[in-house]
């Protein structure tokens, strides 16, 4: 799919510095000679580029939903029925129909999984997120993560660390939301570590602001090169982009993860490089912190 996305941000900084740009060389249009109108022509065919494009953007985020959520529907009732018969219950099955209907199950929640993430892209995108604020314990979070992945922990025989302190304190979040950052950032750690390999989450006050938490996602895995630490931030972005690639998705959970943590006028970043593991750390605030931001 070819991907056209303007920032409504950019788009109005666009427009203001073209305004600008006329304003300080003293260029109206009913002013101007023969040869600046060309000029000006150019400009307000650019001004109206960039309204199509932001039109375009819009239709892509409508369309993203709707086939989304039209997706959505049949493939929870193939999931549901393939469970059914793994499980045996419209009569006994054997080993092989089981593993078959077993893998049946599992492709279909991966599936799932991405048209979710597409979903959520989407309102994201459109500005149709609310924040609802609350107390979260971090480590409930991290535990339900877990267990989410415990199978595929196991399956790889990973070794999984919790490192927080036992009188950690909650964060102000929303908790849907920070949910989907851990749960994305402990999932992308277990896709790129090897079998064998280690995963530590860890949490801890912020030395360098006051009020704040600062969250690590580590893993031995297979690094990422530096010129690529902006890039996976950014939508549909794959380091690997070719059809032979070991490791799919919609290159989506980052730029989500992103774009939750701003929400919250955090940040997220990185810190990795080839064969040596990454680092993701990022900053929520916690929510005595924002109790007393909120007083003062």
């Amino acid at each position: 799919m070819s991907e056209i996305h303007v920032r409504i941000e950019g788009d109005r900084e666009v427009e203001r510095r073209i305004r600008s740009l006329l304003e300080e060389e003293g260029i109206h249009t009913a002013q101007v000679s023969s040869a600046d109108r060309v000029l000006v022509e150019r400009i307000e065919e650019l001004e109206r580029t960039v309204v199509e494009l932001r039109n375009i953007d819009a239709a892509k985020s409508r369309f993203l939903a709707n086939v989304s959520h039209e997706l959505r529907t049949p493939l929870t009732a193939i999931i549901t029925y393939g469970e059914v018969l793994r499980d045996g219950l419209l009569g006994s099955v054997n080993e092989k129909q089981r593993d078959a209907a077993g893998s049946l199950v599992g492709s279909g929640r991966q599936l799932l999984s991405m048209i979710e993430e597409i979903l959520t892209y989407a309102k994201a995108n459109a500005q149709a997120m609310d924040v609802t604020l609350g107390e979260v314990d971090l480590k409930e979070l991290v535990k339900e993560a877990y267990d989410t992945n415990a199978s595929l922990i196991e399956q790889k025989e990973l070794r999984f660390e919790c490192d927080m302190p036992e009188d950690l304190p909650p964060v102000a979040a929303d908790r849907d939301k920070l949910t989907h950052v851990i749960r994305n950032l402990i999932g992308n750690a277990i896709e790129f570590t090897a079998p064998g390999g280690m995963i530590r989450v860890s949490a801890r006050p912020d030395d360098e602001a006051e009020g704040w938490m600062q969250v690590c996602v580590e893993d031995d895995g297979i690094g990422i090169d530096p010129e690529h630490h902006e890039i996976i931030f950014q939508e549909f972005a794959q380091v690997d982009t070719s059809r032979a690639r070991q490791h799919h998705g919609t290159g989506l959970g980052l730029a989500i993860a992103r774009n939750f943590i701003e929400l919250h006028e955090g940040r997220i970043w990185v810190e990795s490089a080839p064969s040596e593991g990454s680092r993701f750390f990022f900053c929520i605030p916690a929510a005595e912190g924002c109790e007393e931001r909120a007083a003062g």
